[in-house]
């Protein structure tokens, strides 16, 4: 029976069109045409995916987080003044 290749999985998904990075000095890098060495690590570029959330700022400068604009507007802190509420966004792979 013969084995798969070390790196079968990440080849059939470039094959199947999906963007592929190889390690280099513990950083991870682009690669257009792959030459699936067997002594290089390779994986299927993650996606990155955008998110967003609102922080309420207090006097006090005691900051809090929600990922619903609803819930920052209602959210109270008992003895703490809200000064404003401000929409952040950031990007994480998956």
């Amino acid at each position: 029976m013969r084995t798969k290749h070390k790196h079968y999985d990440v080849i059939v998904a470039w094959a199947n069109g999906e963007e592929i990075q190889y390690e280099h000095k513990g950083s991870w890098i682009d690669i257009n045409d792959p030459d699936w060495y067997e002594t290089v690590n390779y994986r299927i570029k993650p996606k990155r995916v955008k998110k967003e959330g609102w922080v309420n700022v207090y006097k006090g400068s005691l900051l809090t987080v929600h990922t619903v604009k609803d819930c920052a507007d209602q959210a109270r802190i008992i003895g703490k003044e809200k000064i404003t509420c401000i929409r952040i966004t950031w990007e994480e792979e998956v």
